[in-house]
């Protein structure tokens, strides 16, 4: 079984590209508004905002905050 991180982008009000919140992803957990978001070597960011879009074959994760 291979692995396959992700990168998380995050939308913000004003600005016109997304911009890069973590790579190296490999899990994320979404409680109401607040978006947890893991890494390979367990390092978190939390997020308030929601998921917009999961591209498998780019492995990304778009929020919308």
């Amino acid at each position: 079984m291979s692995m396959c991180e992700s990168r998380v982008l995050i939308e913000r009000s004003g600005k016109s590209e997304p911009e890069l919140l973590m790579e190296d992803v490999v899990r994320v957990e979404v409680e109401g508004d607040d978006i947890k978001v893991m890494g390979i070597l367990g390092e978190t960011r939390h997020v308030r905002g929601s998921i917009k879009e999961i591209n498998l074959l780019k492995n990304t994760i778009l929020i919308n905050e």
